[in-house]
């Protein structure tokens, strides 16, 4: 009896373990799709200029930041360097073509947790930034 008593309590802090797993997935992939649903629904807005691109950014950023399960990859690195392309981008010190890169590199590697995306995205922002403004 006493053994069965045991085995059924494995069986139950078990379940609950896995059940209180089940809960924080859910919330981290929750998380995500927040900020993915508030990218979706707001980039058009920036593309139509409607919003400037560095608040679309900078909104962007604080997001994923407050966003416990993405705030610490790449992809903050990622949107901290759109954040200052963007700016660059609005101040004239850079001209459409070379934002558009920037933002093509980022959008094309926007899931993957990869710091060589990030080099790539500050390699041709700072080729853009070399070429001088746009005359």
């Amino acid at each position: 009896m006493k053994r069965a008593l045991r085995s059924l309590s494995g069986i139950c802090v078990a379940a609950l373990a896995a059940s209180l797993c089940g809960c924080a997935i859910f919330t981290e992939t929750h998380g995500i799709q927040e900020v993915d649903n508030w990218a979706a629904a707001n980039e058009p807005l920036a593309a139509s200029g409607k919003m400037k691109w560095s608040e679309f950014y900078s909104q962007y950023l604080e997001k994923v930041s407050n966003t416990p399960v993405i705030n610490n990859s790449p992809v903050v690195e990622r949107l901290g360097i759109m954040v200052t392309a963007s700016v660059f981008y609005e101040r004239g010190r850079i001209d459409k073509a070379s934002f558009d890169s920037v933002r093509g590199i980022v959008r094309k590697y926007q899931t993957l947790d990869d710091p060589a995306a990030n080099l790539l995205a500050r390699n041709a922002l700072v080729k853009a930034l070399e070429a001088g403004p746009p005359r």
